[in-house]
């Protein structure tokens, strides 16, 4: 070979390994908040163990901050903070998808990228939004996993956060759209909430089960809602009359599964969607992201982004046969 094709190739190959080893090097380090709904669910607390594991790999500072109560203008007053602070992205799970938009979209307006989360705000105020499952999904397994213990004329109480809540009034939507297509004799007799507060669902679990005797089972599409039903349920002796589903962590409803009242319950691994959160926050950050796209995260597949959505996963259900697998 002639000295300088050889040469040529090398020099070739040399700029190929340095390409491909800046593309999958993290850019310059970036400042990337976590606003979950509030501090201390246990839920929240499960996306911050991912979304700090991806910050050191990712080159990301970060912070995890929130209300102490599920409260739209508590994250208004925290996203103003962030602004101050010149943060390079800010992630939410919003409360309510209007109350944070406007500070949201200041937020886009001085450069900083907005990706949502699990609860999505106005379109118009976020780069991206990670949606944990499809919402027809979602309603699916809630409805099948009360079905499947309850019989399909269940009579049935919903238990949810806020009244307001993008998420759950999504999940909802979807539940009563199948429930009427497959199963027509279930019927939804009371929607009360417990404001993602473990005391204020108890409340509401004993007042559900105390002023509507013939509910044989309660839907609660909220961690802190699924766990004051079946707490009500035990506390009651209705064990094996009503059956308790919802989206809570597993560490959570360990013992209510073991009980028999929670027999089903659809979610998601909340620590691995924590660092889908940092992976899209990087990739917004450094304008590698189109509101049309695929990309993919090592140790976490390949995802399609859709007009600014990304789906993070299928509904995962915790059983009694799979629950001890999990841990967060």
């Amino acid at each position: 070979m002639k000295p300088f094709v050889r040469n040529l190739l090398l020099s070739a190959t040399l700029f190929g390994i340095a390409s491909a080893a800046h593309a999958q090097a993290p850019g310059k380090r970036i400042k990337v908040a976590m606003v979950p709904k509030l501090i201390g669910l246990s839920v929240f607390k499960a996306n911050e163990q991912g979304a700090i594991e991806a910050a050191k790999k990712l080159n990301i500072q970060f912070l995890y901050t929130g209300p102490v109560t599920a409260s739209a203008q508590g994250q208004v007053d925290i996203i103003n903070s962030l602004i101050a602070r010149r943060f390079n992205v800010i992630t939410i799970t919003a409360n309510n998808p209007t109350e944070p938009a406007p500070a949201l979209e200041r937020a886009m307006k001085q450069g900083i990228k907005v990706v949502s989360y699990d609860s999505d705000v106005a379109p118009n105020a976020r780069d991206f939004f990670i949606q944990d499952t499809s919402y027809p999904a979602m309603g699916k397994a809630l409805v099948d996993s009360v079905e499947k213990y309850a019989g399909p004329d269940a009579k049935i109480a919903i238990l949810s956060s806020t009244p307001d809540a993008t998420i759950q009034n999504a999940w909802l939507a979807a539940v009563k759209t199948y429930m009427t297509k497959t199963y027509p004799k279930m019927s939804v007799v009371t929607t009360q909430y417990g404001y993602s507060s473990p005391s204020k669902s108890l409340s509401a679990g004993l007042n559900i089960l105390q002023a509507y005797p013939d509910v044989t089972a309660i839907i609660a599409p909220d961690g802190a809602a699924e766990v004051g039903a079946a707490a009500a349920v035990k506390k009651l002796n209705r064990v094996g009359k009503v059956f308790v589903t919802g989206c809570s962590d597993p560490n959570s409803i360990r013992q209510y599964v073991k009980d028999g009242i929670i027999k089903a319950s659809p979610l998601w691994n909340e620590v691995k969607e924590g660092e889908l959160v940092m992976n899209v926050a990087r990739l917004a950050a450094d304008n590698k992201l189109k509101p049309n796209d695929t990309f993919t995260v090592k140790g976490l597949g390949n995802y399609t982004v859709k007009n600014k959505v990304i789906v993070f996963s299928k509904p995962l259900i915790f059983t009694a046969a799979n629950i001890s697998q999990y841990h967060f």
